[in-house]
């Protein structure tokens, strides 16, 4: 697996039931109805959009340490995407998988992923699909108020424990107005990490290059082609 997936960006999103819940999940089947169903909501809404754009933010939490906390963008039309976070950039098109980190001047080329290679792993290109598929067994834990909004808890448990790496995922949807609020991955050495969607915008106006890497953007970068 290449460097574009090491980065500190992505992030894996498996893990393990939690332990108030003594329920054998075997199979996808095994879901929360309600969950099941906020989430095909919100689905079909993103789904409905042309184009998408978002702010977030990303929180690193690890113990003994204050919470780092990282800004970040991101633009999608169908499977390109664009997005910038911290110091780093990146361009998903059609072609390749494009890291350009600033602090080193430096751009990665990578082979786009082989269908499936993702799986289970949360970055910016999926932070509005991850969720798909029956890799997971979805469980409502409840509702939280924030900032006046009441907002449904869905926590996310992997079929496959042998490769968990998380020991819990818990999303928080806005089932009302079917938006994801916030998506938070809980490590078993203490520490978490947080993406936190701001905003995030349908049918939004991108430039016809958008999704194109121009080598003249990145003067005196030096460029590394990474793939096979």
């Amino acid at each position: 697996m290449k460097t574009f997936f090491f980065l500190p960006i992505l992030l894996l999103l498996t893990g393990m039931l939690s332990a108030q819940d003594n329920k054998q999940y075997t199979q996808a089947a095994d879901s929360d109805p309600e969950a099941k169903q906020i989430l095909e909501n919100i689905r079909k809404k993103y789904d409905g959009y042309t184009t998408m754009a978002a702010d977030f933010r990303l929180e690193l939490a690890f113990p003994g340490q204050p919470v780092e906390v990282q800004r970040g963008s991101v633009t999608r039309r169908g499977d390109l995407v664009r997005f910038k976070l911290g110091n780093q950039e990146g361009i998903i098109n059609d072609d390749a998988a494009y890291i350009i980190l600033h602090g080193s001047k430096e751009v990665q080329i990578n082979d786009l992923p082989e269908p499936g290679e993702t799986t289970g792993v949360l970055t910016p290109q999926n932070l509005f699909n991850f969720y798909e598929g029956d890799d997971y067994v979805l469980a409502m834990q409840g509702e939280e108020t924030q900032d006046g909004r009441t907002l449904q808890v869905i926590e996310l448990k992997p079929l496959d424990r042998n490769e968990s790496d998380f020991t819990k995922l818990r999303l928080l949807v806005d089932g009302q107005r079917r938006e994801i609020v916030s998506v938070k991955a809980f490590s078993r050495d203490g520490s978490s990490y947080t993406f936190l969607l701001d905003a995030t915008r349908g049918n939004t106006q991108l430039a016809d290059n958008n999704f194109t890497f121009d080598r003249a953007e990145f003067p005196g970068y030096h460029v590394e082609d990474l793939r096979f």
